[in-house]
């Protein structure tokens, strides 16, 4: 718990949204101040386990998405004592970007560090008009972490990644916008309402093809033969789904398809 004996992630559930702020307002909402890696692991699990729950948003509390990690507690580590915590907070980049599931990242205030880390991994990014993104660890001597040499590339390019690293340049609004860093920006008020309909829209669609869509491209690039094999491996399965039949049958009849409707039976 923080020092107002309130949740280090507060966790909302609602039309089939799991929404993980969060809550460490007093760090920034660093990934190491006390529960928060616990507590976005346990979400990421009920995520996962919770069959109506069909997508999630992550955000931050009290202006700042996420400082990232402690250089308090970084620079009064063992190297074997860096190395353990890392291993562990290695699962966290892998839950998210391992899921069937769509996250969704509402970024206002400060992403830095490994806290632009958690934003990258997440499947979409919105950002508000605070929202600064910054791949900082150069300014303090340290190299990237947070699964950021795989999110980052595949976001902004390696041009733009390696610049972004070696400089440690803050990035804001359209420009965050306009080189993929955010996949939408919303310059009047939070980006966590855009976030949450964005999620909410997501939770409503077809979930099945939204995990093979996210299967694909953690192998991106693929060649053109790897590109084949994976569709012959996934693709037939998804046009025998329910899903699939759901969606024909909207479109021949016209209406909105209703999907998911395997796991409600």
């Amino acid at each position: 718990m923080n020092s107002n004996s309130q949740p280090p992630v507060i966790v909302t559930r609602e039309a089939g949204v799991l929404q993980l702020a969060i809550n460490a307002p007093e760090a920034r909402n660093s990934l190491q101040a006390p529960g928060v890696m616990d507590a976005l692991l346990a979400g990421l699990d009920e995520l996962e386990q919770t069959p109506s729950l069909r997508s999630a948003v992550i955000t931050g509390a009290g202006g700042a998405f996420s400082s990232g990690g402690d250089l308090r507690q970084l620079s009064a580590g063992s190297e074997a004592e860096v190395r353990a915590r890392m291993t562990r907070n290695a699962w966290l980049y892998r839950r998210i970007a391992l899921s069937d599931k769509l996250v969704v990242a509402a970024v206002d205030g400060p992403a830095y560090g490994a806290g632009l880390g958690l934003a990258a991994c997440c499947d979409l990014v919105v950002a508000g008009p605070t929202a600064a993104f910054c791949c900082a660890f150069t300014r303090v001597g340290a190299m990237p972490d947070a699964a950021l040499f795989w999110s980052l590339p595949a976001r902004v390019g390696v041009a733009n990644a390696r610049r972004l690293m070696l400089m440690a340049k803050e990035v804001r609004g359209a420009e965050a916008l306009a080189m993929g860093l955010a996949d939408e920006y919303v310059a009047d008020g939070s980006a966590l309402p855009a976030a949450v309909a964005l999620a909410t829209q997501l939770a409503q669609g077809p979930s099945q093809a939204y995990g093979r869509i996210k299967a694909g491209l953690r192998q991106s690039p693929m060649s053109l033969e790897q590109a084949l094999g994976f569709q012959l491996d996934n693709a037939p399965g998804l046009f025998a789904s329910a899903d699939f039949k759901e969606g024909a049958a909207a479109f021949f009849e016209k209406r909105k398809p209703s999907f998911g409707k395997e796991l409600a039976s």
